[in-house]
């Protein structure tokens, strides 16, 4: 059973399974399709989460690894059981017009930044423990980490069903360039001045679904789940909802 963690632009899928890779081969994998999420290919960091395209293109070989989900870099570690690399990645920007909740608050430009990630099977093909981080470039944009964990069971013939929690963390400054609101951007605005006064968990994410192996190299995979935020972060008046559906549909391709 396989299945992808859509970090940032992609639906919160995590990886369940080596068996393909045992030998740790180059590896060549497309996973496309709907998500409901707060992360959009199109419009970057939403409010108010939506359904939108998601897409991963992941490419590994023995030095390295090229993704949408990871960005480009070099391993630390790449072995049946576990995985971690650090490489150069992508933190999302926000833009006005895609969110109702941004109206008057302007623009955050993406950046560039530093990703370092891991993925540990303590129990193979049943558990698999995630954790990233990514620093930006841009000084004003801050830190960004997950970490969860998804556990995996047979349900039925060539169907596999999966539960996943996890937790997203912030920096202060992380918080201040996307929830918080300045004295400006109070005179463009509806809100009053909202600085983040510490750093903390945005959004706590659970998920259970299914995945059909369609055959040895396509995955049909479904999900659905809540994402609550925490109460630091229903703190900002850009937020008006504590809990919003998580849903996915995508189909994955893995080419020899």
């Amino acid at each position: 059973m396989r299945l992808k963690l859509m970090l940032a632009c992609l639906c919160c899928i995590p990886t369940l399974g080596y068996a393909d890779n045992a030998d740790m081969t180059d590896k060549f994998e497309v996973t496309a399709g709907l998500s409901r999420t707060s992360q959009s290919l199109m419009d970057g960091v939403l409010v108010t989460y939506k359904n939108a395209p998601s897409l991963n293109v992941n490419y590994e070989t023995s030095q390295g690894f090229a993704s949408m989900q990871n960005g480009v870099g070099v391993w630390l570690a790449r072995d049946e059981l576990f995985k971690a690399g650090v490489s150069v990645n992508y933190m999302m920007g926000r833009q006005e017009k895609s969110d109702s909740r941004y109206q008057g608050m302007g623009n955050v430009a993406g950046s560039a930044m530093s990703f370092v990630w891991a993925e540990w099977q303590p129990i193979k093909d049943a558990i698999t423990v995630y954790s990233n981080a990514g620093h930006s470039w841009r000084s004003a944009s801050g830190t960004l980490a997950q970490w969860g964990v998804t556990v995996g069971f047979p349900v039925v013939n060539q169907v596999n069903g999966f539960v996943d929690v996890s937790h997203y963390w912030a920096n202060q400054r992380y918080l201040q360039q996307y929830y918080g609101v300045t004295q400006s951007q109070a005179q463009t605005s509806h809100y009053s001045v909202f600085n983040a006064h510490m750093s903390g968990t945005l959004y706590a994410n659970a998920q259970m679904g299914v995945a059909i192996e369609l055959d040895r190299d396509m995955d049909l995979i479904a999900s659905v789940g809540r994402s609550t935020a925490s109460a630091m972060l229903m703190e900002s008046p850009l937020l008006n909802q504590k809990s919003q559906t998580l849903s996915a549909i995508v189909l994955s391709r893995r080419f020899p």
